[in-house]
């Protein structure tokens, strides 16, 4: 080692003269070796040098990039108070955020608010504001402009959609910066349906009597604190909002978007839509149809899908038509049916089989279990004594059979015969009303098809929406073939406890069951989440066992991004607008840098 040592202390490097007669003692040959191993080490040099560079290096987010979307239809109340249609609703998830916000894996992050709690009993929320809020327009943010929002939303003469969520909750301000939510009675979804609603300025609104806050220009020119303030508002020659052009604000609250400028375009039909997109006047788009989809993808667009909270299937209306009372007549319906073929035949393959009314963005959906089987419902309906006809549809009684009976008479065997009917003749057959629109349409045509194979007759009456929501009031269907939207747990009361059997409630079905009634009941007050989600499974039991329904199928959300736009992550989307609930995290540029200068969490 001291030798080592010694050698390095020692060492000197030769001088020009030494190095250029060290060259004059070499031949040519050996001249042109030399060069060839320094030119092979210094390549080699650099490739290492290279791979431990790539190895080291991460890439990263980096501010920059612009995105140009297309949605269907223009933004009318770009307000959370008023907000109605989708397109209204993806405006104002860009412009407005909420005390709390829910991400893409379905958890319920602080937004606006630093803080929260939840009394024990349920029915105080009290949210304390993160320091240094502010609107787009620079103007700050406090308690007041929460509880400006919320009564405008309880004031009856603005007619806020969102009116009946908030009807029975009181709120009052503690402090500049904290504000408390009072319930009559406990709300597990209080957080995401209702803590999420985007804020309005107070000193922007305030002196907008209720007659004219639907028709104030800042339900176009909306500021609020998201992600994306409106910049500019280009207008058709009608005066009609084309295209909106924002930017990042960068004191959003959950940090400056990566992405600078987000233009909005409108367009009337889906096909105007996927033709700019395929045109390159914009670079994405949201609700695509699954027809379309094919040629997204061959113009090199990324596509991202979420199934849809849409629930499609085939509703039994008993009043209407008694075979549904027959349970072996549904066993054999639900066995006939090809929930796959549909799926691939009308969604191009673009939705998800389903087996019951609970979507996946409320209970972790379990895997659908393939029930069909034209062997075994033809089966149970021979068992259950449908006979089929030289016509190949089926029937029951309308015929007489002798019955021989025995008795005992003075000690003697008595018997007697007599004929008996089985009762008037039944063609197992039932029409199913629905819409006139492609999708049910077709869907209520394959279904025809695939049960006449087991001897059933359809006939299929097609309405325009209009008619089909007269026809649903009154009740006046025998099967129906619709899609229930169930954004929220809310709705699943609506939908199936027996309260809402007649109009104006929703249980088209008119299904009644007590045990289902005090699980919905139960699952809307608890806040565990455990105990929630039992309660659902003992719904999808009961609904399992009487079949007042048969579910087929939710539809995707198709959504169409370029491709060096990053981090998009779809949740489990219970609206399209939330899409848009992670916009700050995405990317269209990045940067390389070595990974120590990376934050590591």
């Amino acid at each position: 080692m001291q030798s080592f040592f010694s050698f390095i202390r020692d060492f000197k490097f030769p001088k020009k003269t030494e190095i250029k007669n060290a060259f004059n003692t070499l031949t040519p040959k050996q001249l042109a070796l030399f060069f060839l191993s320094c030119v092979v080490s210094l390549s080699m040099l650099i490739t290492i040098l290279a791979k431990i560079n790539n190895y080291y290096m991460v890439s990263v987010p980096k501010t920059g990039g612009s995105i140009s979307e297309g949605i269907i239809g223009i933004p009318t109340f770009v307000n959370p108070v008023l907000a109605v249609s989708s397109a209204d609703k993806d405006m104002t998830t860009l412009v407005y955020s909420g005390l709390m916000r829910k991400m893409p894996d379905g958890s319920i992050i602080p937004d606006l608010a630093k803080s929260y709690e939840v009394s024990n009993n349920g029915l105080t929320y009290t949210f304390i504001l993160k320091d240094n809020l502010s609107f787009h327009d620079k103007e700050p943010l406090s308690a007041d402009d929460i509880i400006f929002t919320i009564e405008k939303i309880k004031d009856p003469l603005i007619k806020s959609p969102r009116k009946a969520q908030w009807d029975s909750i009181e709120v009052s301000k503690i402090d500049e910066k904290t504000v408390a939510f009072y319930l009559k009675q406990p709300y597990a979804s209080f957080l995401v349906n209702n803590a999420t609603l985007g804020i309005l300025p107070n000193h922007i609104w305030k002196n907008i009597s209720p007659s004219e806050f639907p028709l104030s220009g800042f339900n176009i020119k909306a500021i609020g604190t998201g992600p994306y303030m409106i910049d500019s508002i280009s207008k058709s020659k009608d005066g009609t909002p084309e295209t909106y052009s924002m930017s990042r604000f960068k004191k959003f609250a959950l940090g400056t978007p990566n992405i600078k400028t987000v233009d909005i375009t409108s367009y009337s039909n889906e096909k105007d839509l996927v033709d700019s997109l395929l045109g390159g006047d914009i670079d994405q788009a949201g609700g695509i149809s699954p027809e379309n989809t094919d040629k997204v993808v061959k113009d090199g667009y990324t596509v991202h899908t979420s199934t849809l909270p849409r629930m499609f299937g085939l509703f039994f209306n008993q009043n209407q038509n008694k075979i549904f009372s027959d349970k072996a007549v549904i066993n054999a319906l639900e066995k006939a049916l090809d929930k796959q073929s549909i799926v691939d035949t009308v969604l191009y393959s673009h939705g998800t089989t389903i087996d019951n009314p609970i979507p996946a963005t409320i209970l972790s959906a379990e895997k659908v279990n393939d029930t069909y089987s034209i062997d075994e419902a033809n089966k149970i309906l021979d068992n259950a004594g449908w006979i089929k006809g030289e016509d190949g549809y089926r029937t029951k009684g309308g015929t007489t059979r002798t019955v021989t009976t025995t008795t005992k008479v003075k000690g003697k065997t008595v018997k007697k015969t007599s004929t008996v009917s089985t009762g008037p003749k039944v063609t197992l057959s039932f029409s199913i009303t629905t819409g006139d629109d492609t999708e049910l349409d077709r869907a209520a045509n394959i279904i025809a098809t695939q049960l006449k194979e087991i001897g059933v007759r359809v006939d299929i009456k097609n309405y325009d929406m209009g008619a089909l929501n007269n026809l649903i009031r009154a009740r006046d269907y025998e099967g129906l073939f619709f899609g229930q939207v169930v954004n929220n747990e809310s709705d699943l009361y609506a939908f199936w406890h027996s309260s809402q059997r007649t109009d104006p409630g929703l249980n088209i079905a008119m299904y009644a069951n007590t045990t289902i009634d005090a699980s919905l009941e139960k699952a809307s007050k608890t806040l565990q989440e455990t105990e929630k989600e039992n309660l659902y499974k003992i719904f999808i039991k009961e609904f399992k066992k009487d079949k007042p329904a048969l579910f087929i199928y939710s539809p995707q959300y198709i959504y169409a991004t370029k491709k060096d736009v990053t981090n998009v992550v779809l949740p489990a989307l219970n609206a399209s607008s939330n899409r848009f609930v992670s916009i700050y995290t995405w990317y269209a540029e990045t940067d390389h840098v070595w990974k120590i200068f990376t934050k590591t969490k």
